[in-house]
C-alpha cells in the first residue's frame, strides 16, 4: 500500500467519525408533519409517564396561578407556592399557599380540605385509591384537579386521549432550563407541557385551559423541585385541622345527585 493511498483511507476513516460524532451530537431531525408532532409528543409523554410511575412516592413544590371564575362570569386569577406529596396508591397532602391558603389530606379512605383564610373544613368519603378519588373529584363534586393528571397512574392515561391533536411544538427556555414543549388540545381541554431537554423527564412547567368549565380558566404550574424518595410517615397524610374551624359539607354535583338518585326512584316504582 503506498504512502498516499494510506493518507486518503485516513482522512476517509476522520470525516466518517467526524460525520458521526455530528449526527449524535443534532440528534433526530425535528418533526415536519402532524402525525410525527404528534408522535414525538406522545413519546416524551410517555418517558415521563414511565419516569413518574416508577416512584412509590413523590413530592414537588411549585409557583402557580390559577383562573376561578365565578356563575356571574367574573374572573379572579390567584397566585401563589404549592406543595404537593403523595404515596401510592392510596395517600396524598397537597397545601397551597397565597392569594389562597389550602390544605387537603387522603387518607385512602376520607378526603379532608381545610381553607385557612376562612377557618373552615370539609370531609367526605373516598374511594380506596389515588385513581379512583380524582375521578370522584372531578365527576361527583367538579373539583377537577389540572395538575392531578400528572400523578394518575399512568400519567399518559389521564393526559393523552385517543382524541388528542398536536404534540412536539419546539424547544423553550424554563427557568434557564431547555425543555422540549409540548402542546396538544383534546375535547375538554387543551393544554401544554415543559420536559427538560437533558436529566430526568420531570415537568417544568404545566399549563392547562379547562375548556368545558365556565369562562374556560386557565392553570400554570412551574415546578421548583420533584423528590421522588420523600420522607413520608403516616403523620404526613393525617389531617391537622385547628380546633376551632367550622366544618361545613362538600355540595356535590346536580348532576352526580340526579344520577345517584335515578336508580332508587326507578326501583320505588315497580
Amino acid at each position: 500500500m503506498t504512502l498516499q493511498s494510506t493518507r486518503a483511507i485516513l482522512t476517509g476513516l476522520a470525516f466518517a467519525g467526524l460525520a458521526l460524532v455530528m449526527s449524535a451530537a443534532c440528534g433526530p431531525g425535528e418533526p415536519s408533519t402532524d402525525a410525527e408532532r404528534l408522535a414525538r409528543g406522545r413519546d416524551l409523554v410517555q418517558q415521563m409517564s414511565d419516569r413518574l410511575g416508577t416512584a412509590t412516592r413523590v413530592s414537588v413544590t411549585t409557583t402557580e396561578t390559577r383562573d376561578f371564575v365565578r356563575r356571574s362570569g367574573a374572573r379572579e386569577t390567584v397566585s401563589g407556592t404549592g406543595e404537593y406529596t403523595l404515596q401510592r396508591p392510596d395517600r396524598f397532602h397537597t397545601k397551597a399557599t397565597g392569594d389562597r391558603s389550602l390544605e387537603s389530606w387522603y387518607s385512602g379512605k376520607v378526603l379532608t380540605i381545610a381553607a385557612h383564610n376562612e377557618k373552615v373544613f370539609a370531609q367526605a368519603p373516598m374511594p380506596e385509591n389515588i385513581n379512583r378519588t380524582l375521578d370522584v373529584l372531578a365527576e361527583r363534586y367538579d373539583m377537577a384537579l389540572p395538575m392531578g393528571d400528572l400523578f394518575y397512574g399512568p400519567a399518559i392515561k389521564a393526559l393523552l386521549s385517543d382524541t388528542v391533536t398536536g404534540g412536539y411544538a419546539g424547544t423553550e427556555d424554563v427557568g434557564g432550563t431547555s425543555c422540549y414543549h409540548l402542546a396538544f388540545k383534546d375535547v375538554g381541554a387543551d393544554f401544554e407541557l415543559w420536559l427538560p431537554v437533558k436529566g430526568e423527564p420531570l415537568p417544568k412547567r404545566f399549563k392547562v385551559v379547562q375548556k368545558r368549565r365556565t369562562g374556560q380558566p386557565v392553570t400554570d404550574v412551574t415546578f421548583n423541585e420533584w423528590n421522588l424518595a420523600p420522607q413520608t410517615s403516616d403523620a404526613t397524610f393525617k389531617p391537622k385541622v385547628p380546633a376551632d374551624y367550622e366544618g361545613i359539607a362538600i355540595v356535590q354535583r346536580a348532576a352526580a345527585v340526579k344520577n345517584t338518585a335515578a336508580p332508587a326512584t326507578a326501583a320505588g316504582q315497580k
